[in-house]
């Protein structure tokens, strides 16, 4: 046997396999990082596209309800009632409800939390409509008792309502003043980001 040669090829063998093991290596760690940066790129893609989606639903509600009740609010007295119905949907806020499991995974802290807490003032309007509509429901029951029966205990009763009704729009005023600085900000600082940019999505 010729241990020279047996040596060479044992030698060649090792150093083969730690060549073909390092390429081996090279080319797992490659395909992993790949599948990162198409991750990643999916992730921004999917958290832009969550952002954009807000955007649109945050400034379609608001133009709408500015409209049809923002603006009334505002030119409220201080002594008057919301003294009519706001018709309300059973759900406002498809975009922001339908994908609140991705809310936590937007990177910007600051951006996050403005989100939450412009949607929490939102619902928070919702739920002072319903309360106003169920006044405005009581003053006119009330109102309608007393035109019926003339009595003067509908008529006190039909005052009171009225009263909450005008004490529970200041509530109404200063709801919407938040709301209105809070979605504005928000719909700024959306833009900012970039939803507006069609480049890359």
């Amino acid at each position: 046997m010729d241990w020279s040669s047996f040596g060479s090829a044992i030698s060649g063998a090792v150093i083969g396999g730690f060549i073909a093991g390092f390429f081996a290596l090279k080319s797992t760690q490659k395909s992993f990082d790949n599948q990162k940066t198409q991750s990643d790129e999916s992730e921004k893609k999917l958290i832009k596209g969550v952002l954009q989606a807000i955007h649109d639903e945050l400034e379609t509600i608001f133009e709408r309800y500015q409209e049809s009740m923002g603006s009334k609010i505002e030119n409220l007295n201080d002594q008057e009632a919301l003294a009519f119905y706001y018709p309300l949907v059973s759900d406002f806020f498809t975009v922001y409800n339908g994908n609140s499991f991705l809310i936590g995974r937007i990177p910007d802290n600051d951006l996050r939390k403005k989100i939450i807490k412009t949607y929490t003032i939102a619902k928070g309007m919702v739920d002072s409509f319903r309360l106003n509509n169920d006044l405005v429901s009581k003053w006119e029951f009330s109102e309608k008792l007393f035109a019926e029966s003339q009595l003067e205990v509908h008529k006190q009763q039909a005052i009171a309502h009225h009263s909450a009704l005008v004490d529970y729009a200041k509530s109404i005023k200063d709801g919407h003043a938040s709301f209105k600085v809070e979605v504005n900000g928000l719909l700024r600082e959306l833009r900012k980001n970039g939803v507006l940019n069609e480049v890359n999505n």
